[in-house]
């Protein structure tokens, strides 16, 4: 029976590996890459992934010249880009924003690695926000910021990832009348479409995401 069953089993996998290949055959490239998709959908690796499991605080913090205009963006774009790490790190623990204010609002300013021990954070996921505006001219809307991020790590006083954004502008190749929507609406799909991109740092995900954010416009 056992033999029997074996056998059945590797007719079956025969018959399927024929099939993936005559289905390959007759639809070229593009089906080549659907067949790879429905195997590892998550096709691009992380950058770092030295997250898992870590205690792990995200501050984002504006330069001089933003931080009375845009210090809500701030703190709102670390809490984005820490529940985007929450749901696909596994095992990591995220410092709410709460208590990033708290300590911002009792101490100075010195730097990341202070601010990281202070919460008790294995890693600190630091970002320099450079710029950051929404308008282009006075009727259209189009997002661009300029970021630097490292991670800090606290023990080894060490940072373990650096990455600069120079420029990033959505929508890239075109711009959206402000008759279409509030600023405050477009302002929250850049925000979200950039901490989608700066978290994908650390976890494996989809290639075609990339393509999609851009037909999130409406």
């Amino acid at each position: 029976m056992n033999v029997l069953s074996g056998r059945i089993i590797n007719q079956s996998v025969w018959i399927f590996i024929l099939g993936c290949g005559i289905i390959l055959n007759a639809g070229g490239c593009s089906t080549v890459l659907t067949v790879a998709y429905l195997f590892h959908p998550e096709d691009v690796a992380a950058e770092y992934s030295g997250l898992r499991g870590k205690h792990v605080v995200v501050v984002c913090k504006p330069i001089v010249e933003l931080e009375f205009t845009d210090a809500g963006t701030a703190r709102e774009l670390a809490e984005r880009i820490g529940a985007n790490i929450r749901e696909n790190v596994r095992g990591v623990k995220i410092i709410s924003q709460q208590e990033v204010s708290r300590w911002l609002d009792e101490n100075a300013w010195v730097d990341y690695s202070t601010l990281g021990k202070s919460v008790d954070a294995d890693l600190v996921v630091g970002i320099d926000l450079d710029h950051f505006s929404l308008h282009e001219g006075s009727t259209l809307y189009r997002g661009r910021t300029t970021i630097h991020m490292q991670v800090h790590d606290i023990e080894d006083d060490l940072i373990v990832f650096d990455k600069r954004m120079e420029d990033f502008t959505f929508p890239a190749d075109s711009a959206i009348p402000t008759a279409d929507q509030s600023e405050q609406q477009f302002r929250g799909l850049f925000l979200r479409i950039l901490a989608s991109r700066l978290s994908r740092c650390f976890h494996a995900y989809e290639s075609r995401a990339h393509f999609a954010e851009e037909n999130l416009i409406y």
